[in-house]
């Protein structure tokens, strides 16, 4: 199975786009004005700036695992059952993201948003219960989809840190990003946060740092053909 020089290089641009859509999650949100109840969150499902964010996150979750697939093939030549099984962990996380934010486009904003700005306070109290069923499904979606996120960077990472290079700073960023992904999940359960200057700053230098390294590694990587012994049956 033959893999050439522009796979890589189509997938380095899925990265370059990972890191400019991942910059514009963290940063849209300062642009969305604050919702103190629901009827102001609701007001503000219209705003131009939550309306790009809501299509950003959908589309982010597919330039990632493009990316994802090519550093597979990448790793597939020292440690095949590694990538593989990183990969499909960034599956998992591809999927169960974007199902998220089909949830939010469809059945909050296009169905529920309109339902509740039009309609009494009966009809209201209908739609805050479904939105709480929503919240309790995207956070569980988001409990899931970090896990096969953590695992994925850490098998990416342990089997990348052993190279030379940009290939060895490729595999510290994917373990710094499954630290940080662990550790974000620990905090959910009730574990100490970071210091607030580590906890503001870490993330918005390490991943869109890491996305735009992974595509600049992916970009000069040269053809690639996985042997029928490399990959197992």
């Amino acid at each position: 199975m033959a893999f050439s020089r522009s796979f890589f290089r189509v997938a380095a641009v899925c990265s370059f786009l990972s890191a400019a859509t991942t910059l514009l999650l963290i940063f849209l949100p300062r642009w969305i004005p604050p919702a103190a109840d629901l009827a102001a969150r609701m007001d503000a499902h219209g705003h131009p700036a939550y309306v790009l964010r809501s299509w950003v996150y959908f589309c982010h979750p597919f330039f990632v695992l493009a990316a994802a697939l090519a550093v597979a093939v990448r790793a597939a030549g020292r440690q095949p059952g590694a990538a593989i099984f990183g990969f499909a962990c960034f599956m998992l996380w591809a999927w169960l993201e974007a199902t998220q934010q089909g949830l939010t486009l469809v059945a909050l904003d296009r169905w529920w948003r309109p339902a509740f700005l039009a309609g009494d306070a009966a009809q209201r109290d209908v739609i805050a219960a479904r939105v709480a069923v929503y919240d309790a499904v995207w956070d569980s979606l988001f409990f899931v989809l970090v896990i096969g996120f953590a695992f994925g960077s850490l098998l990416y990472g342990l089997v990348l840190a052993r190279g030379a290079g940009l290939e060895r700073v490729v595999g510290l960023l994917y373990l710094a990003i499954a630290a940080w992904s662990f550790h974000g999940t620990a905090v959910d359960w009730g574990a100490p946060r970071l210091p607030p200057l580590l906890d503001i700053w870490l993330y918005p230098l390490v991943q869109p740092v890491a996305r735009t390294l992974i595509g600049v590694w992916l970009w000069r990587s040269p053809p690639v053909a996985l042997s029928p012994a490399t990959v197992p049956p």
